[in-house]
């Protein structure tokens, strides 16, 4: 009789949860992407003339190399253009130096549920990540962890401090 009562409880509980409503992406009306999966835009960027790939660049300020953060539009996982410059050379440094790795950290704003947050955060993760792949770095340098709302960069409630913490940072775990 208690493994049935168990039993019983998980199901209803699993029932429970997959009749909740879910908070829904925004489709991207300007494709037909309509997998919900983001939008990689494999166009390479022009790196000639730029000075890489060296590991101190990682940490000069006056580097491409030194910026980090990926900001996204609000439920979105599109990289913007400003951007696929970083990163193509993000890419760049990751495909010369195949020693090095890093986590993409996927964050959101506090608005929607914990588990949409964390869900988009993933996406914004992967949007990086996939990018990052596709110019170039190798598939065992980049993994992806997703913070959601859990860690803001910034706590006001209005949309300056909301558009700080729609971002993709990325960390190096080995240079």
């Amino acid at each position: 009789m208690n493994k049935i009562t168990k039993l019983m409880t998980v199901l209803i509980f699993a029932l429970a949860m997959t009749a909740c409503k879910k908070d829904e992406v925004k489709p991207d009306t300007d494709n037909n992407n309509t997998d919900n999966t983001p939008v990689v835009d494999t166009t390479p960027v022009r790196t000639d003339g730029l000075i890489c790939c060296n590991p101190e660049d990682l940490d000069n300020p006056d580097s491409l190399l030194s910026k980090r953060v990926v900001y996204f539009d609000y439920d979105m996982a599109t990289i913007r253009s400003e951007f696929r410059e970083m990163l193509s050379l993000h890419a760049r440094y990751l495909s010369e130096n195949p020693s090095a790795r890093m986590t993409i950290e996927g964050h959101a704003d506090e608005r929607g549920s914990r588990e949409y947050n964390l869900a988009l955060g993933e996406k914004r993760g992967y949007a990086v990540a996939n990018l990052l792949r596709a110019q170039g770095a190798g598939e065992g340098q980049v993994t992806v962890v997703s913070y959601g709302e859990e860690r803001p960069e910034a706590t006001c409630s209005d949309e300056s401090c909301w558009s700080q913490n729609r971002r993709g940072v990325i960390v190096y775990t080995a240079k």
